[in-house]
């Protein structure tokens, strides 16, 4: 490839360059990943980086887009006027407990603090119009749970119950994560801009695996699902109707191997009968606070605390 006489993208990470572009079309096979992550040769080199791609899309994708680390330098550069960070599969602050997902993202950006490299974090989801025993019980419970514990909160950021467990989150002063289903420049749901300026002051983040404008698409909730549950130690189901995307959450962390926790309904309870479906599929049942304290102690990794207390 011949490198033009004025290439600002001279010293960048080219792997990452590389994968800002799978929002955009590009398409890796796992051997291109492995081939990407093994080293081996100058990742700063752009010839080098496109040698290692084996499978015919991603070839195709290269020669087809010569300016890709143009564009790559583009997006870095919108990126950091905004105050936005990238990181990717390979970098030291890629999420410990995303690596050992079947299924992980390439790619991200987050517009705040790193947070899971200090954190441990209890994914949170449930109804976007969640009945007020379920906010009380947020209130009152998860609250006091997160003042006594070093656990931040990773939920969707919609509204209802993902928007209270942030809220809370805040409150308590732990950091929590909102992983959003569009862009960081196109924040979905819109109007929720004091909820993550919140989150950014408490040492939280807004995170995306999406290209930085792209608009909210019912498509990207499945893989923004699988995300939540991953960076999550545990899964809490605060209230899930049957045929939710809160059970949709449940059902990737079980396939991540993360528990699940949930409160108990009444049978005749017009909502959450798909928290009485994870309980009579093991799921850990909460009472309050000290039972969340339970299963937290119970799913925690044994040294988890002390390693990140040392990555400060």
């Amino acid at each position: 490839m011949r490198v033009p006489k004025f290439a600002p993208w001279v010293g960048m990470d080219m792997r990452l360059a590389l994968f800002l572009h799978m929002p955009l079309g590009l398409e890796l096979e796992p051997r291109d990943v492995d081939c990407l992550l093994e080293g081996g040769f100058d990742c700063e080199s752009v010839s080098a980086v496109e040698s290692a791609l084996i499978s015919p899309a991603a070839c195709r994708f290269v020669e087809s887009n010569r300016d890709w680390p143009d564009r790559a330098y583009e997006i870095l550069i919108l990126s950091e006027h905004h105050g936005i960070r990238w990181s990717c599969l390979g970098h030291a602050d890629y999420p410990e407990s995303w690596r050992g997902m079947s299924l992980k993202p390439m790619v991200f950006s987050y517009l705040g603090e790193p947070c899971w490299r200090t954190h441990e974090f209890l994914s949170v989801v449930g109804s976007r119009t969640p009945a007020t025993d379920t906010i009380l019980w947020m209130q009152r419970e998860l609250s006091e749970f997160l003042r006594g514990h070093r656990a931040g909160v990773v939920s969707g950021g919609a509204r209802g119950v993902d928007q209270w467990s942030h809220r809370l989150c805040a409150d308590s002063g732990r950091p929590t994560i909102a992983v959003l289903p569009s862009g960081l420049l196109n924040p979905y749901p819109s109007g929720a801009e004091p909820l993550w300026q919140r989150i950014r002051e408490r040492g939280g983040c807004t995170l995306s695996t999406c290209s930085l404008y792209e608009p909210m698409r019912k498509s990207f909730f499945h893989l923004r699902n699988r995300w939540i549950a991953g960076l999550g130690r545990g899964c809490f189901v605060a209230e899930a109707n049957r045929r939710s995307g809160s059970l949709i959450t449940a059902k990737c962390a079980g396939e991540e191997g993360r528990d699940l926790c949930t409160l108990p309904v009444s049978p005749l309870a017009t909502q959450g009968q798909g928290n009485l479906d994870l309980l009579m599929n093991n799921a850990t049942l909460l009472r309050d606070h000290r039972d969340l304290a339970m299963f937290w102690s119970r799913i925690s990794r044994p040294g988890s605390t002390q390693r990140l207390q040392s990555d400060q």
